[in-house]
């Protein structure tokens, strides 16, 4: 398993990642009107394709994608079972990948301070219960968060996403029992790993693998570009001269 974490703090060349993304993210990217939306969504492609190229042995142009019933992305007719899943909030991206048929889920959300309606959207009675013990603000807010995160991860691993209102999940009517969801990361057939990016935010990551990696890879989107560029050139002077030697008589 890896999990990845990607800091849209420096500034990378949209205009040189285009030629190397999907038609649909160019089309969605053109649409988009505020910059950090668009890094935070070429980003989010580059990790797809770069663990795909990594486990599958694609060359970029080679990778399509897919979704399944409830919108859950994956790559198309892959030759071996993998999960990865995909997050953003904020100045960060985050991506999550397993092997061996292992389910992924990941969500990254940047904190800030709750109000009583979106608390109430998104908890159940019992998590209402013990947020209204908690008498300082921040105390209030981590709880949320917390639990925000556990749950996303969690819908988006099952790939059920939207399909389930966040104030079901870990309540008794959803099979998951909420302090168990609350007092353990380990449960019978899943686990959770949070990881201490940043202190503004809360990166949770859910799977059927307990294995979780000590630490996230943490880095730079213009790094990240660098590298995913560098690695589709290679690839495109490969198939070039290839082409050349097929030419040859």
């Amino acid at each position: 398993m890896l999990i990845v974490a990607v800091s849209l703090g420096t500034a990378f060349s949209v205009s040189e990642l285009l030629p190397y993304v999907s038609p649909e993210r160019r089309m969605r990217s053109s649409r988009l009107k505020r910059e950090d939306d668009v890094h935070r969504s070429l980003v989010g492609e580059m990790l797809a394709r770069m663990f795909a190229m990594g486990i599958e042995g694609l060359r970029n142009d080679e990778i399509r994608f897919e979704q399944g019933v409830f919108g859950k992305p994956r790559l198309s007719g892959m030759r071996e079972p993998w999960d990865y899943n995909l997050s953003h909030s904020g100045k960060w991206v985050a991506g999550i990948v397993s092997r061996k048929g292992q389910r992924v889920g990941i969500d990254i959300q940047k904190m800030a301070a709750v109000d009583l309606l979106q608390a109430r959207y998104s908890l159940s009675a019992e998590e209402m219960e013990h947020y209204h013990t908690l008498l300082h603000p921040d105390a209030q807010m981590h709880y949320f968060y917390d639990l925000w995160t556990r749950k996303e991860s969690y819908l988006k691993m099952e790939g059920i996403g939207l399909s389930v209102p966040n104030r079901a999940v870990f309540s008794e009517q959803y099979a998951l029992k909420y302090e168990q969801s609350l007092l353990s990361d380990q449960l019978p057939d899943h686990g959770f790993r949070q990881y201490p990016i940043d202190p503004g935010y809360v990166l949770t990551a859910c799977s059927t693998d307990f294995r979780f990696p000590e630490q996230s890879l943490v880095v730079r989107a213009k790094d990240l570009a660098e590298v995913f560029l560098r690695r589709c050139r290679e690839q495109e002077e490969t198939a070039c001269n290839r082409r050349d030697e097929v030419t040859v008589p």
